[in-house]
């Protein structure tokens, strides 16, 4: 039956991921707002900075993953769940995890971060378990299926690489915390995020923009590419090599411009105009080219600037993969609702369409102000400017109460009678 159409899994499954990312993303935005001075000043490594770190990658682009792997494999792939259950389970212990290891951070608590993790990779078990036999038995999806197996891989490496550092806190061996932490934060942000979004992405985004084609020499080399990077980047870390970590970053940043440009690809062949969903998206490309120059600078420049490692880290964890879940999911997250829900919530039904779910002039305005938002606080971190930092952070802000309203909106539509579709004034 591989390949061929599946039951999906129960709406319930991929909703809850998506609303604990936007619990997640509220809970981001007010630590930033926080934050952004320090990070400014270069204090990377503050603990609530580590928080902040982990509340997005886990919490916001964690669970929206995990919740678009868990509906997307069925879907997309034609590969069944291996059960249901095993994605509640997968979900509470990643939750779960998260509580325990940003609270860990928060108060720098060893004890809170080891059980944080442990949670944590039971969860990313289970969610393997569930997920990872599509690149075995998808017929016309193994290249996405081998993108997914890699992503998880680099998130297993980036835990391991996080239990040394734990290691090392609690006193019992010695590693060079500098490099372990910038692996740690590339496994994260690109083997696990980016490598997911760009294989489930590379299926995904040419539908939505309706512009297909073959793409699959362009994804083996960014795939290997990317990988390459990772592997030698990551031990070199280990190792303590600062030659092999640079190979790696040039091999990393060379699988940047290579996502850039697939990106580029993707946007030139599109047939329909970009609706606010894909502006996202393509906002989330841009901060992807912005990091990637970041990089470069540090590359050639003081890899002791800490104010710049922040901005990269931002560029690639709030402009690229942030924006690029909130675009994704004001994608989907709609029509999964509508088509799962429209004969039991009478507002749903009544506005006939799950493009009026969410209000089109509110998805414009969130794309402005989180496009600012990511542009003047990469800005204002290369420029070690902690007020402008903290007013890009407010603006930022301003964005997530508009997608976070937005989609609150969205609920109560659906529980409230809407006898004439054209009462929702702006809903199209």
């Amino acid at each position: 039956m591989a390949g061929g159409p599946v039951t999906a899994p129960p709406f319930a499954l991929p909703a809850i991921h998506f609303a604990a990312t936007l619990v997640w993303l509220v809970v981001a935005t007010a630590m930033l707002v926080v934050l952004a001075p320090r990070l400014a000043e270069g204090r990377t490594f503050d603990p609530p900075v580590f928080a902040l770190v982990h509340v997005l990658m886990l919490g916001v682009v964690g669970s929206a993953i995990f919740g678009t792997l868990q509906q997307f494999v069925p879907g997309g792939l034609g590969v069944p769940l291996r059960s249901v259950r095993l994605g509640y389970w997968g979900f509470g212990l990643l939750q779960v995890g998260i509580v325990l290891l940003v609270g860990g951070f928060w108060w720098w608590r060893g004890t809170a971060q080891g059980l944080g993790w442990l949670f944590i990779f039971a969860a990313v078990g289970a969610v393997s378990r569930n997920v990872l036999r599509a690149r075995r038995h998808s017929v016309n999806g193994k290249l996405v299926g081998l993108y997914i197996t890699v992503a998880h891989s680099a998130l297993g490496a980036g835990m391991a690489i996080a239990f040394a550092r734990l290691g090392e806190t609690l006193g019992w061996w010695q590693v060079d915390r500098m490099a372990l932490l910038s692996a740690h934060a590339l496994f994260g942000a690109v083997g696990f995020g980016t490598l997911s979004a760009i294989g489930v992405g590379s299926r995904m985004l040419p539908t939505f923009l309706m512009g297909p084609g073959d793409d699959t020499r362009w994804l083996h080399w960014h795939l290997g590419l990317t990988t390459t990077g990772l592997v030698v980047y990551g031990a070199s870390a280990v190792l303590a090599s600062g030659i092999g970590m640079r190979l790696g970053s040039v091999l990393l940043l060379a699988g940047g411009v290579l996502t850039v440009a697939l990106a580029v690809r993707w946007f030139r062949r599109k047939r329909r105009p970009l609706d606010a969903a894909l502006q996202h998206v393509a906002s989330s490309f841009l901060a992807l080219g912005a990091a990637v120059l970041v990089a470069g600078w540090l590359l050639v420049g003081n890899a002791y600037a800490f104010n710049q490692w922040a901005a990269l880290l931002v560029a690639l964890v709030v402009g690229w993969l942030t924006t690029l879940v909130v675009g994704v999911m004001a994608k989907i997250l709609p029509h999964l609702a509508y088509n799962n829900l429209a004969r039991s919530l009478p507002g749903f039904n009544a506005l006939g369409s799950p493009n009026r779910l969410l209000r089109e002039d509110w998805q414009h305005a969130s794309v402005l102000f989180l496009g600012a938002g990511w542009m003047a606080l990469v800005g204002s971190l290369m420029a070690a400017a902690p007020r402008l930092a903290l007013v890009a952070a407010l603006v930022w802000s301003v964005g997530v109460a508009v997608v976070v309203a937005n989609h609150v909106r969205m609920v109560v539509l659906g529980r409230t009678p809407q006898p004439n579709p054209t009462m929702v004034a702006g809903a199209s």
